[in-house]
Parts: structure tokens; sequence; C-alpha cells
């Protein structure tokens, strides 16, 4: 059986490496040049910082802490230093926290590995084949051939490429009405005087949500300059989502302050980054999104059982399973 797995984010990629396991033929198309989706990662100034995934939490005993525990572990980092809530107490589920020394993208990058992953390719259609279902890209060429084609991508995205198959219908209706909560995140080198002894802290009020200490993952500072990840509140990011990045830094450089110092105003070096998707605000039923005969199937953060990054891997797992089960 061949599968195109149209997305490389953590669902995406699961679902690959589940169906390569049972012997399948799976393409991963991914439109960006990285792996990983929102496990996003950037070189600044000599250091690393995740812009999208702050930390994974992957509860022991399930099916995301068995891969942390088998990949990548030679670069893994347990965060050890709590994160604080707006009342300073610690916050969690309890599970273990963790990071890569390179930055969240290196796990994607080992799940990756021994699959065949075509990047930089957009796939606009699913056209109804002879033998199958064709995959066509934006630019009017084909990735051949599948039997069954998985959809990892978000809500919106997938509404317009399931809109584009042999295969719309009601759950097109259904992934429309998903809307998701944009996210602004603000990325500073600051010369702090001393480190904190947490990792991150949600502010109480003010236009931040979450501040987090990029070295809590073993990234030392370089020429002492602390790398630091702030993510803007979703009332902040909506107005700011389509805003110049002086205006982003303005309002936020000054919340920085008040959490880190007087240092914050001044970074050594600073960035705007922005994800229109971050978080889905309500979430479909993945059985019911993906009906017995189905040939085109839906996983990721619009299917999850809740908003956790375990829960959107096992939605891969389970559209893998899905199609070896043939229903």
């Amino acid at each position: 059986m061949r599968v195109v797995v149209v997305g490389a984010g953590l669902a995406g990629l699961a679902a690959a490496r589940e169906l390569v396991a049972a012997g399948c033929t799976v393409t991963v198309v991914e439109k960006s040049r990285g792996l990983g989706g929102r496990m996003a990662a950037r070189r600044i100034e000599g250091t690393v910082v995740d812009h999208g995934l702050p930390v994974l939490e992957a509860p022991e005993g399930g099916a995301l802490a068995g891969l942390v525990g088998r990949l990548a572990v030679e670069d893994r980092v347990r965060i050890e230093r709590p994160e604080l809530g707006p009342d300073g107490a610690p916050i969690g589920t309890g599970a273990p926290r963790w990071g890569w020394g390179p930055g969240m993208t290196r796990l994607p990058k080992a799940m990756a590995e021994n699959l065949e992953v075509v990047t930089g390719a957009r796939v606009a259609a699913l056209r109804a084949g002879r033998d199958g279902i064709e995959v066509a890209q934006d630019q009017g060429n084909t990735l051949g051939v599948a039997d069954r084609v998985i959809v990892s991508a978000p809500a919106p995205q997938a509404a317009d490429l399931l809109e584009a198959s042999p295969e719309g219908g009601e759950r097109v209706a259904a992934l429309r009405a998903v809307a998701y909560a944009p996210a602004v995140m603000i990325l500073a080198g600051l010369r702090l005087e001393a480190e904190p002894e947490w990792s991150a802290v949600r502010p109480a009020d003010g236009p931040l949500m979450r501040v987090g200490i990029e070295s809590a993952k073993g990234r030392p500072p370089v020429d002492g300059v602390v790398p630091v990840v702030a993510r803007m509140t979703a009332a902040a990011s909506a107005r700011l989502m389509d805003a110049a990045d002086d205006l982003a830094l303005d309002e936020a450089l000054p919340a920085l302050a008040a959490v880190l110092g007087e240092a914050a105003r001044e970074p050594a070096w600073s960035q705007v980054k922005r994800w229109r998707y971050a978080v889905p605000t309500r979430r479909l039923d993945q059985e019911v999104m993906n009906p017995g005969g189905s040939r085109v199937i839906l996983c990721g953060d619009a299917v999850a059982a809740d908003p956790g990054i375990a829960a959107v891997h096992e939605t891969g797992i389970w559209a893998a399973r899905r199609v070896l089960g043939g229903a």
C-alpha cells in the first residue's frame, strides 16, 4: 500500500513511522523547508531558541514517552527548573518536561530518519484517479498516486485540501468551523544579572502569557546573553498578528522588563515570530471525522482529545492504524 502523509509535524511523522513499520510505502510531504511543524527552533546569534512548542511534556507510560526514550537521547535535556503560575507557585501536570540542546526540532528530525520526506512542496489537490488518489502540487505537478492520504495540517488548511478532493462533504464544513487562537512570540537575548531559578513563568496580567528561559534546556548564555522566549496573550496576539514588529516589541519589552528587570528594555537582539494557527479553540472527534471507507484520513491538533502534545502524537498513530485496518 502506498500512503502520502501531508504535513511533517509530530502527528504526520508519527503516522508515517507507524505505516513504514507495517511495510507500507510512505511519502511525507511538507510545505515548509523544515520538519516538526510547531516544534520549531531558530538559530540566533550563536544560540538556539524554540519559538513554537516551548517544552515537550510526555506522560510516563504513553506512546510519546516511549518515543522520547528511544530517539535523540544524546541531546535530550530534562527540564528541572519549575514553571511558575501567576501566583508564583509551580504548575504542570507532573509529567516529565523535555527539551533538546540543538532545539525542539531535534526530535522530529530523528523521527524522520529512514522516511521519504519531500520538503518545500505544497499539496494543492487530491484528485480521484483510476488506481487511487492523485496527489497534486500547487504548480500543477503530481506527486503520484496513493491508496490512502493522511492529512495532518491545521483545520483551515485541511479543509481546503479536503474540499479539493473526492471526499469533501460535511467534513469540510466541520473543519472550517474550527477557529484558532494566534500566537505572537518575542525572541530576545538579555544581559541578565542572574538567571532566574525557574524555567518559565506565567505573568498574572499584561500582554505576556508566558516567559521562558531557554538556557534551562542546557543552552548556556553566549557572551553573557540569556535567550528568552515570551508568548503574548491570545488577545494581544490577535491585535498584533499583522502589525509591524516594532509595535509588538514596543508592547512586549516593557512587560518583559516587569518580569526580568530593566535589561529586557534593551535586548542584545530581538525578533518576532508569528503563528496564525497556534491553538484550536475547539476540537473535533477523530473517529467521527474519519468515517468508515474514507481514503483521506485526518489527524493533528484539530482532532486531538486534549491540548497536550501527547494527544496530538496519538492522532497520528490512530490515523495510521485506521489505514492499516482498512476500515
